[in-house]
């Protein structure tokens, strides 16, 4: 009998203390934020006075996320953009927003500031600082010129943007958005019909990073930035691009590019291209006016010398490249013998040009006075083998010795 009521006591307390047990769990506390007073992007903006500004009283700004940094384009990074205006976030970790998201942004504890010139708040708390109103809400781009990116930078700075009728340049074709092996950032120039240019620039760590850039005229998507006072656009993701129609000058969208050279590097040898001196002392060189750089070749100076000098490639496969065409440029002055262009199936790629053979092509050439001019298309379908060499032959004599420059060296194919 005492174990039955033992047994019946025990099972009371255990009732009882199950009965107090609460079935539902407290929820987390809210993290209350003040809104304060209410600024729009432009009123944040104007703010700023060339000096950082810490933030102390009770704001807030709304807008919508219109770039993350999920895809490593960006890093701790995302912009921010209403109806007045854009402005870049600056997180002090990575991740917490994306694109899309409608947010409520209180200012109390950033800084308001600039990174290479484009305004930014400083030190976001993606916690503390932002509050999300909604999601997957989509902002659409506003449509500009690049005439017009440049002319109102700091109205466009940072808002989502979109190009029409633009294209990569010839000299980015078959370059890959960034360097991907070595983490290293890239610029790629962008202009439109009328040779209009502006800065896309990509990170290395950009999971696109070693992806093509593509080859058409089209629309592209970007946000606007500056770096240093020079406006520049970031893509979201190659996917919003829609570069695969028709070239400005009616080439194929699908184009190759199998050599170029341009000098902006400052090196003459960069990419496998060689200085060979047959007579004389005076070699091809590397010069610069109005920030331009290119190939130089003068005897001018030397009083005449005679003197044959040859600047040549580095060896192309043109064995799988449908009509491949040759353009350069070229500008000269003073009197004396034109340079000129040859080609080589059977050149060895170190020695002397003049022990080998070589046949002299028609190019289109630059008439004096510094003035540049455009080769025209110089047909190379004749040339399509392995080992392919291209050489300018500079010559000067004892009496007249004219200066030539020589850049944007490009042999192109369709694909």
């Amino acid at each position: 009998m005492k174990k039955i009521i033992s047994i019946l006591l025990s099972c009371g307390i255990i009732a009882i203390a199950i009965s107090c047990v609460k079935k539902e769990f407290d929820e987390p506390p809210v993290n209350s934020i003040p809104e304060g007073l209410r600024k729009s992007i432009k009123q944040i903006r104007e703010m700023y006075q060339g000096q950082a500004i810490a933030l102390t009283d009770e704001m807030s700004v709304y807008g919508t996320i219109t770039m993350d940094d999920q895809n490593g384009n960006i890093y701790k990074t995302a912009y921010l953009q209403d109806t007045s205006g854009a402005i870049s976030l600056h997180f002090l970790s990575s991740g917490g927003v994306y694109k899309g998201d409608s947010v409520r942004v209180y200012l109390k504890g950033l800084t308001l500031t600039t990174y290479g010139g484009a305004i930014q708040l400083d030190s976001v708390n993606a916690d503390r600082h932002v509050i999300k109103q909604a999601t997957l809400i989509n902002r659409n781009p506003e449509l500009v010129t690049i005439d017009q990116i440049q002319a109102n930078i700091t109205s466009l700075e940072s808002k989502l943007i979109k190009l029409e009728n633009v294209e990569f340049d010839e000299g980015e074709l078959g370059q890959t958005w960034a360097d991907a092996v070595n983490k290293v950032s890239k610029d790629r120039y962008l202009k439109d019909c009328n040779n209009k240019e502006i800065i896309v620039r990509s990170s290395g760590y950009a999971n696109f990073a070693a992806e093509t850039i593509p080859g058409g005229k089209g629309i592209l998507i970007a946000i606007v930035s500056v770096y240093n006072g020079t406006p520049q656009l970031v893509i979201r993701e190659p996917g919003e691009l829609s570069l695969d129609s028709t070239r400005c000058d009616g080439s194929s969208p699908n184009i190759l590019i199998l050599l170029n050279k341009n000098f902006e590097d400052n090196s003459l040898t960069s990419g496998g291209w060689k200085s060979k001196t047959v007579t004389g002392t005076i070699s091809w060189s590397v010069d610069e006016y109005n920030s331009s750089k290119f190939a130089k070749a003068s005897s001018y100076n030397s009083g005449d010398a005679s003197s044959e000098t040859w600047l040549i490639s580095p060896a192309i496969d043109l064995s799988s490249a449908p009509s491949p065409v040759l353009v350069f440029e070229s500008a000269c002055n003073y009197s004396g013998p034109d340079v000129e262009l040859y080609i080589s199936t059977s050149y060895d790629g170190t020695s002397t040009p003049n022990i080998s053979d070589w046949t002299k092509l028609t190019a289109v050439l630059s008439t004096g006075s510094w003035v540049w001019q455009g080769s025209g298309n110089i047909d190379l379908s004749s040339y399509t083998v392995n080992n392919v060499y291209i050489g300018f032959r500079y010559t000067g004599t004892t009496t007249v010795a004219k200066t030539w420059e020589i850049d944007n060296i490009k042999i192109k194919a369709e694909n």
